[in-house]
């Protein structure tokens, strides 16, 4: 540590920081997709910290792992480990005292990273780097460093300290991410459209920059620059897309189901999310709305197959068995073929009544029924059943396959997850995308009703209000609602069946926070259930069910960081 920087003035709070530190501590596992850290997420700055999908932002990469890396701005070691894990030779730097041991504490078991802690443009290193990470720091410029021009101050710092070829890689959000033009508070400040209006309120504080600036700035002093984009945003993303295919106006059904995140005060959406997304999409305007941006900027062209796909998708909140990434990739003939794989190998047990299932499809260009009727709900002139009318064709496929018994219609178990999500209307009929899940077991064809239904309704209230047609009692009653316009009359047990077949899916391939899990679930039975005391009862024990057994996980966990 240099002297005198004991006192840098970047923190989440003590008492965070003391916590993150117990935490740390006491993980058995301390990996860039650990579980254990996980399961001891408890608000945002702990997710911050300690969630597996922090890494997801760079997994994708394919860096050399022999090249010499500079962290600048480590914080408290999220990034940090993954480096560690993927490069030979990290050195990261950090100013705060507190947030440099917890990075320390985060990669005590590597010998690849050391962790300084200074102001990175007080530091005489001996040795160019071949690749350095900044991540969620350049907009930090104007608070750390001294000058009329901090953030042109720091490119340029950043260019002495690149070796020949190098690469710098920053992330950082967007001034004009499509979030803020909603209900969304500049992520820093907290405050709406802050960004927007140009930081006039907190100028010189923190701020970000729009693409093309960005862009302007960076060209300065590295003339190939290169844009990536994660969605929701960088700080937890799910997916990670390269500047052709966001910009060739075949992204918006992928992005625009994947809801951003207010991290200040959550509030509710005043317009369709997805819908303004697949405008955007159409006019080939997503990169400039995307929410955040990776960059990748130096001296020379970046090495070939650094990011080998035109998109890469994470579905990693999940048991280990069930983890799997998704990853587009461009043909010599310009079509795509997407390939579902898992992360970290392994099977679920072989007791469980869901089986995962590895595949390569052929991408199509096509809407998906999930998005052609919420936008038909917007036409008020439509009744419901016209609203619904295109899912028509999805009931008697699924008819079509079934089979009859005890006066059941019985739907093949490969048909679990062709909900009107995974089912695109095409030239030549339905296609079923995304086949990643089968129930080893027939499934009523009202429970797939019901599933489907509530899956549309759960992304609506997501993305924006619900539109007034669908206004119930209950969701229950909503979903009755719906499946009468398809001509489908749902049964009571239709519902207590659905709850099963959910809770034992959850329980067997979801590993989000155990808490959080419960309480999610816990809302969908109650929003089900509401106004039929019996049923309601039965949903509860399940939901009881579910808590005593994610009681007893988190007890084990506990025992193994005693």
């Amino acid at each position: 540590m240099l002297a005198g920087h004991e006192h840098f003035a970047y923190s989440d709070g003590a008492s965070s920081e003391r916590y993150l530190e117990q935490v740390l501590r006491g993980a058995a596992d301390l990996g860039s997709r650990s579980r254990d850290l996980d399961a001891h997420i408890r608000d945002w700055p702990s997710e911050y910290h300690l969630s597996s999908r922090r890494a997801q932002l760079l997994a994708g990469f394919a860096f050399d792992r022999s090249l010499r890396v500079l962290e600048v701005g480590c914080g408290c070691g999220a990034i940090t480990r993954h480096l560690g894990e993927s490069f030979d030779d990290v050195v990261a730097i950090e100013g705060s005292l507190a947030r440099a041991r917890l990075a320390r504490l985060r990669c005590r078991d590597l010998d690849s990273v050391a962790v300084v802690c200074a102001p990175f443009q007080e530091i005489a290193f001996s040795e160019p780097f071949d690749v350095i990470f900044c991540i969620g720091v350049f907009e930090y410029s104007a608070s750390f460093v001294p000058g009329d021009e901090p953030y042109r101050d720091v490119l340029r710092h950043l260019s002495t300290l690149l070796a020949p070829g190098g690469r710098v890689v920053l992330a950082i959000e967007n001034q004009f991410g499509l979030k803020y033009f909603g209900a969304s508070g500049e992520d820093h400040v907290g405050m709406l459209w802050e960004g927007i209006e140009g930081y006039h309120r907190q100028l010189g504080r923190v701020r970000t920059f729009g693409r093309t600036e960005l862009e302007a700035r960076l060209k300065a002093f590295f003339p190939h620059v290169d844009f990536y984009y994660p969605y929701p945003d960088y700080k937890v993303p799910d997916c990670v897309l390269a500047e052709a295919f966001l910009g060739s106006g075949r992204a918006g059904e992928l992005v625009g189901h994947l809801t951003p995140r207010d991290y200040d005060t959550p509030r509710q959406p005043r317009w369709n999310y997805a819908a303004a997304i697949l405008e955007l999409d159409r006019n080939r305007m997503l990169p400039f709305f995307s929410n955040s941006f990776i960059v990748l900027a130096g001296d020379a062209p970046a090495a070939r197959g650094v990011f080998p796909q035109q998109g890469i998708v994470f579905s990693a909140n999940r048991r280990p068995a069930y983890a799997v990434s998704t990853r587009i990739v461009g043909e010599p003939s310009g079509s795509l073929r997407v390939e579902k794989r898992r992360i970290g190998g392994g099977a679920g047990s072989p007791d469980a009544k869901v089986l995962l299932i590895e595949h390569d499809a052929e991408w199509i260009d096509a809407p998906t029924l999930r998005t052609i009727v919420s936008l038909r709900l917007h036409n008020e002139r439509l009744s419901l059943a016209e609203v619904v009318e295109p899912c028509r064709a999805w009931l008697e496929m699924l008819r079509s396959q079934s089979t009859v018994r005890d006066g059941v219609v019985w739907v093949p178990g490969e048909h679990v997850d062709s909900i009107w999500r995974n089912v695109q209307l095409t030239a030549d009929g339905l296609r079923v995308i995304d086949r990643e899940w089968a129930w080893k077991q027939p499934i009523p064809l009202g429970v797939l009703v019901v599933r489907a239904i509530h899956y549309f309704i759960k992304q609506l209230v997501e993305q924006g209000p619900l539109p007034r047609r669908l206004h119930g009692a209950s969701w229950k009653a909503s979903i009755d609602a719906v499946a009468r316009a398809l001509g489908v009359e749902l049964a009571r047990s239709d519902f207590e069946a659905f709850i099963e077949l959910e809770s034992h899916f959850h329980a067997e391939v979801l590993w989000s926070e155990r808490e959080q899990l419960a309480r999610d679930m816990r809302r969908q039975m109650f929003m089900l259930t509401s106004g039929t005391s019996a049923f309601r009862r039965r949903s509860l024990r399940i939901v009881r069910r579910l808590r005593s057994a994610f009681g007893r996980l988190r007890r084990g966990l506990a025992r193994k960081f005693a």
